[in-house]
């Protein structure tokens, strides 16, 4: 983050107060962008039980200013089966893209991973997402595979592009 932005940005975790704001971020995102494979809002309800769901194996956090939220992420369990495998979700306000702040979020991340005793983390990265592929790999990640036509946007089909991180 350039000290500009590492003054004026603080990460820190989620409060329900948050949400709005987290969903309003990841809305824009779902109608814009390729960051998410999803292709249908988040309404209220469903917001409401994601919430829930974060769950103690998993963290919540937002980047703040005195203007509110500028961008979220989340870490949470990968597969159910019981690896120590983490996923992480990086997502940043467009109007603040460019100031680090994913890198401020998704490095915070790296460190609750492993403190949570995780010893890999992982992001399953639409190919097409460019910059999410760009924090990724500066913070250590590396590809490790693609799936093919793995969703349907926009009229087309995209791949999706696992990376992972150890944590040892």
């Amino acid at each position: 983050m350039s000290p500009k932005a590492a003054k004026a940005a603080t990460v820190r975790a989620a409060t329900h107060d948050d949400l709005a704001a987290i969903v309003g971020i990841y809305n824009w995102a779902v109608n814009q962008t390729f960051a998410t494979i999803d292709s249908e809002p988040l309404d209220t309800e469903e917001a409401a039980h994601w919430w829930e769901a974060h769950g103690k194996r998993s963290k919540l956090l937002v980047a703040t200013d005195d203007t509110g939220v500028l961008g979220w992420a989340r870490l949470f369990p990968w597969n159910q089966r019981g690896f120590d495998v983490v996923e992480d979700l990086v997502y940043v306000d467009p109007v603040h893209h460019g100031r680090g702040i994913g890198k401020a979020l998704l490095t915070e991340l790296i460190n609750e991973a492993r403190g949570l005793g995780y010893r890999t983390i992982v992001a399953t990265i639409a190919t097409d997402n460019r910059s999410g592929l760009h924090l990724h790999t500066r913070l250590g990640f590396e590809a490790v595979g693609t799936i093919r036509n793995a969703a349907h946007k926009f009229d087309r089909w995209m791949d999706i592009t696992l990376v992972q991180r150890s944590l040892d």
